[in-house]
């Protein structure tokens, strides 16, 4: 019985060694220059172009809009390439409004782009490794 202990105690042990080592990070994103408190700030973390153009996120949060700047934490996130996409959801419809040609009309923004271009996951993926990463997102269109 104490034997069957301590193996199972060991098997344990080693399962958090894994884990520590799996290259599991934290990605923190500070939302820059929300225009209002009015709404929500949707924000989405990809893992491939594929879901980046679909828009289904590997995660993604909701968190009330707040004017200046809005701050969120994905954890747990595995070493690989990603990219974030944001929006200021000012009608909490969990929707990117568009409008009659295609183009947002509520502020979105995406890593790594500044106020020009379309976003793509080419343009906007950055690397995750064994450490946190620290991003600063903008809206485009604000």
């Amino acid at each position: 019985m104490r034997r069957t202990l301590i193996i199972a105690v060991g098997i344990l042990v080693a399962l958090g060694i894994t884990l520590i080592a799996s290259g599991q990070s934290r990605v923190d994103i500070e939302v820059k220059e929300v225009g209002s408190d009015e709404g929500q700030v949707i924000i989405m973390l990809f893992d491939n172009a594929d879901s980046f153009s679909n828009r289904t996120p590997v995660k993604r949060a909701v968190v009330p809009a707040k004017k200046g700047n809005v701050n969120h934490s994905f954890y747990d996130v595995q070493e690989g390439e990603y990219a974030v996409m944001v929006a200021h959801d000012k009608n909490k419809n969990n929707v990117i409004d568009k409008n009659f040609v295609g183009f947002p009309k509520e502020p979105v923004g995406a890593s790594n782009m500044m106020r020009f271009g379309k976003p793509s996951f080419e343009k906007s993926k950055f690397k995750v490794g064994s450490s946190n990463i620290e991003l600063e997102v903008r809206f485009m269109n604000n």
